[in-house]
Formats: C-alpha cells, sequence, structure tokens
C-alpha cells in the first residue's frame, strides 16, 4: 500500500517544488553570486530536497521516461553522477596535504595518500563544494522528469525575468552614480561589481539567462498576438525588459557576455523576419538589417565611456598578447600552469577546490611580485572546464559530465530548438556553458544554478503535452 500511495503523494505538487528551486535561486543570486561558506551548507540542503520527489517519481514511473527506461536513466544518467559522488567523497579521507595555517593562502606540508583514488589537500574546502554539486544533481534530474504544466514553467521562468529586470535597472543606476552599495544602503562582504555580484561578468551571465527567457516570453506573445487587430502591447513590454538588460551588460563592461548576447540578439531577430526574408519581401530585408543596428547604436549611446574602456583594455590585452607579455594577460599564463598541473595528476587530479592550494607550486614568474619569493594566489583558472581537469582529472570529468551527452543523445530525437519558448532559454544556458571555457562562469553558485534549472526546465517544457504534462513512453 505505502509503494503505492507514497510515489503519488510527491507527483501532484510539482509546480511547487519548481517555484522552491526558483526561490532558492533567487536568494543565491542577492547572496552575491551565492560565494559563501553558508550557500554550500545551507544551499545544498535545500537542493537535496529534491531527492525525495525524484526518488518518487522514479519509483512511481519504473524509471520510464521521456520514452526511455530504467537502462537509460538508472545506468547511463544516474550510475556516473553516483559513483562521482562516492569517489570524490572517499577523497576527503584520502588528503594529499595539509596546511600549516587555516587559511587558503598557508603553505603546504606533504602527506601520504592512495594515489590511485581521489585525493584533496583541504577537505573541509572540497566537502563543501562537493555536496552543493551533488544538491544540483538532484534538482537537474527532478526538474527534467517533473510532470511540470506549460503554465506553471513560464510563471516560474517570469519570476526570474522581472527579478534579473530589477537588478538590471538597480545596477545601472548604481554603476551610473559611482555606488558599490547595494541600494546605495547595503555593503556586503565586498564591493559589488555590478548590482548584487562580486564579479560583474558574473551578472552579465545571469542576465544573458534572463535574455533567453524574455526572448522566449517574446516570441510566445508576439504570434499570438500578431493574428489579432490590437497592438502587440505584452510583446512590447517584453522588448522592453530585454532593452533594460541589454543595456546593463553594456554598462557592466563585460566583454564576453556582451559579444554572446549580441550573437543572440542577431540570431533572434533574423528568426522573427525569417519568413518575410525567405520570401525576398523588401520589409523582411530591412528590419533584418536595420534592426539590429539601431539596436546596436541605441545601447552605444546609453553607455559609450564603458563601451570604450571595454574596448581600451581589449586592444591593449591583444598588444600584449602579440609581445607575449603575459605579465598583462595573466589569464594565458594561468592556462599554461594548468596544463602542468594535469600533466602530473593526469586521472584523478588534485582534488575538488585545491586549485588555490596547489598552483602556487606551479605558479610561473608572472604571478611573482617583485621583491616576494612567495606568488599571488588565484582561485580560479579562468576557464571552468580546465579547472576541473586540474581539479578533478580526466576520471572525474568523464563521470561528471557523461550524463549531460548522454541526455543530449537520447533526447535528440525530439527537436527541442523547434518549440517556440523553450528554444530562447535554452540557447542563452549553452551560450553561458560555452562561455565558461574562457571565464569562471560556473564557479558562482547562482550561475551554475541557473544554467542547469532553466536548462532542465526548458527541455521539460518542449516535451510536456496540450494538457501540460510529460508526454510519457513506457515502450
Amino acid at each position: 500500500m505505502l509503494a503505492i500511495l507514497v510515489p503519488h503523494a510527491f507527483i501532484v505538487p510539482t509546480i511547487f517544488m519548481l517555484l522552491y528551486n526558483v526561490v532558492i535561486l533567487l536568494v543565491l543570486v542577492m547572496a552575491n553570486g551565492g560565494r559563501y561558506d553558508w550557500v554550500y551548507e545551507w544551499g545544498a540542503l535545500a537542493l537535496w530536497m529534491n531527492s525525495v520527489p525524484l526518488c518518487a517519481r522514479l519509483v512511481a514511473t519504473r524509471c520510464c521516461l521521456l520514452g526511455h527506461g530504467p537502462v537509460f536513466w538508472l545506468l547511463g544518467v544516474w550510475l556516473p553522477w553516483m559513483a562521482f559522488s562516492a569517489f570524490f567523497s572517499y577523497s576527503l579521507f584520502n588528503p594529499n596535504y595539509t596546511t600549516i595555517y587555516n587559511n587558503l593562502f598557508s603553505p603546504l606540508l606533504p602527506l601520504d595518500y592512495q594515489m590511485f583514488f581521489p585525493t584533496t589537500p583541504n577537505p573541509e574546502r572540497s566537502r563543501l563544494f562537493l555536496q552543493f554539486l551533488i544538491g544540483l544533481f538532484f534538482m537537474t534530474m527532478y526538474l527534467l522528469v517533473a510532470p511540470l504544466s506549460r503554465r506553471g514553467i513560464r510563471r516560474s521562468l517570469n519570476m526570474i525575468l522581472f527579478f534579473g529586470c530589477m537588478l538590471a535597472v538597480i545596477g545601472s543606476l548604481m554603476k551610473l552614480s559611482g555606488t558599490q552599495a547595494f541600494l546605495w544602503i547595503f555593503e556586503f562582504r565586498e564591493p559589488c561589481a555590478f548590482a548584487t555580484f562580486f564579479y560583474k561578468n558574473h551578472y552579465a551571465y545571469f542576465a544573458l539567462i534572463c535574455i533567453g527567457i524574455g526572448m522566449g516570453r517574446f516570441s510566445y506573445h508576439y504570434f499570438k498576438e500578431c493574428r489579432s487587430a490590437h497592438i502587440p502591447e505584452t510583446s512590447i513590454a517584453y522588448a522592453l525588459f530585454l532593452s533594460l538588460i541589454f543595456v546593463s551588460i553594456a554598462l557592466a563592461e563585460a566583454r564576453g557576455a556582451a559579444l554572446l548576447a549580441l550573437l543572440l540578439l542577431f540570431y533572434f531577430l533574423i528568426s522573427l523576419f525569417h519568413r518575410l526574408i525567405a520570401k525576398r519581401r523588401a520589409l523582411g530585408l530591412l528590419l533584418a538589417i536595420v534592426l539590429p543596428m539601431l539596436s546596436c547604436f541605441a545601447i552605444y549611446q546609453l553607455s559609450a565611456p564603458q563601451i570604450q574602456r571595454s574596448l581600451q583594455r581589449s586592444e591593449g590585452q591583444l598588444q600584449a598578447i602579440k609581445a607575449r607579455d603575459l605579465h598583462h594577460v595573466k589569464r594565458l599564463a594561468l592556462y599554461r600552469d594548468t596544463w602542468l598541473m594535469i600533466r602530473d595528476k593526469p586521472f584523478w587530479g588534485w582534488g575538488i577546490g585545491s586549485f588555490i592550494h596547489i598552483h602556487p607550486v606551479y605558479a610561473g614568474a608572472e604571478f611573482y611580485p617583485e621583491g616576494f619569493t612567495y606568488p599571488v594566489a588565484y582561485e580560479f583558472t579562468h576557464s571552468d572546464y580546465l579547472q576541473s581537469l586540474s581539479e578533478m582529472g580526466l576520471i572525474g570529468c568523464c563521470l561528471l559530465f557523461a550524463p549531460f551527452f548522454v541526455l543530449l543523445i537520447g533526447l535528440r530525437k525530439r527537436d527541442i530548438l523547434n518549440n517556440r519558448y523553450s528554444r530562447w532559454p535554452l540557447l542563452a544556458v549553452i551560450l553561458v556553458a560555452v562561455s565558461a571555457c574562457f571565464d569562471f562562469t560556473l564557479s558562482a553558485p547562482a550561475i551554475a544554478m541557473g544554467v542547469l534549472l532553466v536548462g532542465t526546465v526548458a527541455v521539460n517544457y518542449a516535451y510536456n503535452n496540450d494538457h501540460g504534462r510529460l508526454v510519457l513512453d513506457h515502450s
């Protein structure tokens, strides 16, 4: 009797679980992107709550979801993540170094350890990151297979969009007024670079996710309102929201996110007028050419000083690269040193969160200030995937990322990108994930959670039928 009743008890309130996860995301955004120890403690515990309805869902459907059976879900997706969790949990009891002082910048003393298993120089730091990562696993799996209604998904993502618009307005006014206190009152542990974020690029990537949600919402209403005789006021409202967020990215001086946002904008405008372009209508061609130019011109006029500073920085870095002056392009020096770290421990890496401890051992001359015998400590490689290889090794990265490739291959039969609403949030999430190749995008808990939450919910939306339930195929 319990086997029958308990699973169904957790299937009914799925929309509340979605709202629950959205609220956690917004709390992380307000908490400066989530770069606090309490986020990795209590935030992880909150995300672990997704495991209860997830297990109930798997039992109720006998692991037959989205047209795939138990072999796909348990062996292809669940098993690699559980193996990753188990192996790197063992690393907490297999330290390779110990710190002399109780801080991140302490020199290290080597210890004896099992070299054939994962290890770490700082078990407490690794534990914080690992438990939050496992919580993200539970959330991703649950939101992917939960029977969410399309209306509920649209309303929940609208919360993120409106919150992003509010941050865009507040952050822009803070930037223009020259203050680093949020709302000109609240001062955080570190000065805010933009809105509530310590790092301006992290804000820009969150804004890019909001842009994807706004584009999806615009497309959803635009094609409906085109068939009516009245003015498309809802579409115009979402277009204004998008304009505010675009301007805030330019004001934040986040160059990488700005380029990705412009790329998404051009594709959005082309897809919006593709029918007129395909028919070689003069209006379609004119709009497809003029609108991007007008958008770029308007954004430039509103944030000209910030754009000019960004261009000057880019020009200076390009000149330093040509002159091979890595003192002014530390990112390339970090990439070089990280490859040396990977070369020495290629299979299991140095341990989750170990980069700040191990990099000083491999740091080049660029990181030694004049007159100092110890290098400046860097916490991130400025490439999340390269840092993952150095910290988790080839085996760890395969276990961590393999389920995403399994999902990509298994769900390719349904052309998710053809869905008018879910296409744009999913494309924005993909662009943010691509940006992690050259920035530490996913190191902020808020951005990592936002990418996984919005991406899985967009896939879930595309798999819904007309009655607001998932298309279940038990074959």
